[in-house]
């Protein structure tokens, strides 16, 4: 499979010239963008090259900065696009991107048993496999008796300098901060920032780090992704992940779209019927991420998770994708940018 490594814009910049040198590949091609993790989604796309017999060249966004290179290298190719399919990581840059017109129609027939509120009203984009934000923490450091029920306990002074979250300007962090700003609203949101920052988060580069601080012992809690413990829990470290029974978990689907005016578009069709498959939500289900499908009837292995067995925060992921930027600002001011009357 051709891959462009990471999402920076010099590793970006280098995909004219997978194009020039896919010519003498004797198989057909399509492109696709890919803000979920590479270890993740590297044996899917290759597996669909085996079956379809068609090359993926596929592009992914760095740990660090998930989901906002590539979302802005589509808003730039937008009057000529290179890209044939998006697979985003979280739906509310999916979501922005469907508004600005980088999407075109597709009603996808894999996509049946999908429920509707996972999947664009204009068949603009679909939803499949989600993952949710959870709470990090080693069980032999804290007990689970002692968790926070809320996120708003994490302001407690109990928690005081033990709480890790990943920058909150990029991929999942951001989308769950935009989640929060919509069902809590402006001012309650704002507040709770503020006591985070007093209470002494640490703000880190990103998800997995927040997890790598709590294996460490250098915090006691972190706000991070399923998969992200997932993967290391498996390996044999002491991690355990604990969801939110008071406001419920915030879920976040995988989505894919059809870029607009794509250049491969019936390759393009072909590759989001697979994604979209039974067969790619039990994969993903089954393997070491422990994403959660979003149909019933697909089969969970032991240990996994599915949407029964959560609590859910009730979001409305369209008035998420809306709050987005002023989440973001906010979050920037209250734990990024120094205090009043410091500089950097």
């Amino acid at each position: 499979m051709g891959v462009v490594r990471g999402g920076s814009w010099s590793a970006l910049a280098l995909l004219p010239l997978i194009f020039l040198g896919g010519c003498e590949d004797p198989l057909p091609q399509v492109v696709i963008y890919c803000s979920h993790d590479r270890a993740h989604a590297e044996s899917i796309l290759r597996s669909f090259e085996r079956e379809h017999r068609i090359r993926v060249l596929a592009v992914y966004d760095t740990e660090a900065n998930k989901t906002v290179g590539l979302a802005e290298r589509l808003r730039r190719e937008k009057a000529r696009p290179r890209c044939d399919v998006y697979w985003g990581n979280e739906p509310l840059r999916t979501i922005r991107l469907a508004r600005e017109g980088v999407f075109e129609p597709y009603r996808s027939p894999s996509a049946a048993g999908i429920p509707r509120r996972f999947r664009s009203a204009e068949d603009l984009w679909c939803g499949f496999a989600a993952r949710v934000r959870a709470i990090a923490f080693s069980p032999e450091r804290t007990a689970p008796k002692e968790l926070p029920g809320s996120l708003e306990e994490l302001v407690d002074s109990r928690w005081r300098g033990m709480v890790a979250i990943a920058d909150p300007r990029f991929g999942t962090t951001s989308s769950h901060l935009a989640a929060l700003r919509s069902v809590w609203g402006a001012d309650r949101y704002r507040d709770w920032l503020r006591q985070l920052r007093a209470n002494d988060v640490q703000v880190v580069a990103s998800n997995s780090a927040t997890r790598d601080r709590v294996l460490s012992g250098e915090a006691s809690l972190g706000l991070t992704d399923t998969d992200d413990i997932e993967v290391v829990r498996r390996r044999g470290e002491s991690i355990s992940a604990s969801f939110f029974p008071e406001g419920g978990t915030f879920l976040m689907p995988n989505t894919v779209a059809v870029v607009s005016g794509a250049p491969h578009l019936e390759r393009a069709k072909v590759l989001v019927d697979y994604l979209l498959s039974v067969e790619v939500e039990e994969q993903l289900a089954a393997g070491p991420s422990r994403q959660i499908p979003l149909r019933r009837d697909v089969r969970v292995p032991p240990g996994g998770l599915s949407l029964d067995a959560l609590v859910l925060l009730e979001v409305s992921l369209e008035e998420a994708a809306s709050a987005l930027p002023e989440a973001v600002d906010e979050a920037e001011r209250a734990l990024i940018d120094p205090p009043d009357g410091e500089t950097r």
